[in-house]
């Protein structure tokens, strides 16, 4: 039997156009039969607003229904998921409005402004017996999947060594951006430095013999933006003791990363590198390197079309069955890595004196 999930979407920027627009692909265009996606309702600033987004991104859909507050579309009974589409600043208190009201969530990257806040989503959904994941839609690529059982199970390029990754996107400088404001969470660190952060999850903190230990050491530098002061650049270095492996992992606003080359994982008998990007792959390269000096290295490239707009229907594919079976966390990217990955960030903005306006750090009592 297909299930049907029923989505509400909170937010109408250009994160939930492409959500919307993705839950509307057909899902056997995809090789996928078992789930069907339903958008139920629209919620944004306005009912204009949301009927607005729902006129222009629907490509006709009927049955939509636009709220003009978040409230209005958490009390509808016919939505059964939440997708949180708001900057960053709101995720943490939008998240946990949805899972008072007894709704599921899917709340978009970066997850929360700091590690206490995402503790306290991932304790309530557990105790509420909801789900919650936070929508890093990379993870549930299918190159993604390939790219791991290559490094992990299959082990081509033997034992990995050092991780390096990356994301940059140039940015006008503009203190009322969301990139650049910090009251609407803005440097790269949440935004683009998700991504970097996600292949360092995959390589080392997912690797087999590291079995989810925290990384023993973790450095870091920030370069903060003279205008507003969010981290412009910043690099992570991490020393993962189990597994024998360094990475470092580098995101930001003020340049554009070397399309060639985004993630690059060095083992002892070859390497991979993903060229861009690191948030939408469709390709990555391996190397194995010749045996015999004077023989050229064994070079293959795999690739993965994506078969609709944007990519964002797999994440919720994963969603939509896992709710459909009961659970409340995802095998594949299950809440306690977005906590480790906030407890990460968060000790980056410490050891760079990098904090966030009060109003926005806060967590609510329990």
């Amino acid at each position: 039997m297909v299930y049907t999930a029923r989505w509400g979407i909170i937010g109408t920027g250009w994160i939930s156009e492409r959500f919307f627009v993705d839950l509307l692909v057909d899902p056997s265009t995809r090789g996928v039969t078992d789930v069907v996606h339903k958008p139920v309702a629209v919620a944004s600033r306005s009912v204009a607003k949301a009927g607005q987004f729902i006129s222009d991104f629907g490509n006709g859909v009927q049955g939509v229904k636009p709220y003009g507050s978040y409230a209005a579309l958490f009390a509808d009974p016919d939505v059964d998921i939440v997708y949180i589409g708001t900057p960053h600043s709101l995720h943490y208190e939008v998240s946990l409005q949805a899972l008072r009201a007894g709704k599921h969530v899917l709340c978009e990257k970066a997850f929360t402004i700091n590690a206490a806040q995402a503790r306290h989503l991932a304790d309530y959904a557990k105790s509420h017996n909801l789900f919650l994941m936070e929508a890093v839609w990379t993870r549930f690529f299918p190159l993604a999947l390939e790219f791991q059982k290559l490094l992990h199970e299959d082990k081509v390029i033997g034992a990995v060594r050092r991780v390096t990754t990356d994301l940059a996107h140039k940015f006008v400088p503009d203190v009322e951006s969301r990139l650049y404001n910090p009251l609407l969470g803005g440097g790269a660190l949440l935004d683009v430095g998700v991504y970097a952060m996600t292949w360092i999850q995959m390589i080392c903190y997912q690797h087999p013999d590291n079995k989810k230990s925290r990384p023993s050491v973790i450095n870091s530098t920030i370069l903060k933006a003279p205008l507003t002061g969010v981290d412009e650049s910043t690099v992570i270095t991490m020393v993962w003791d189990k597994p024998h492996i360094i990475s470092t992992a580098t995101c930001s606003i003020a340049v554009n990363s070397p399309e060639e080359c985004l993630v690059r994982v060095q083992g002892d008998l070859g390497e991979i590198v993903l060229p861009i990007s690191t948030a939408r792959p469709t390709e990555f390269i391996v190397k194995i390197y010749a045996t015999a000096e004077g023989e050229p290295d064994d070079v293959k490239t795999h690739e993965f079309p994506i078969p609709g707009p944007t990519g964002l229907f797999w994440e919720a594919d994963a969603v939509a069955r896992d709710v459909r079976d009961g659970k409340i966390v995802d095998d594949i990217y299950p809440v306690e890595e977005s906590v480790f990955v906030m407890e990460v960030f968060d000790e980056v903005r410490r050891q760079n004196n990098f904090v966030y306006p009060a109003e926005i750090e806060f967590v609510e009592k329990k």
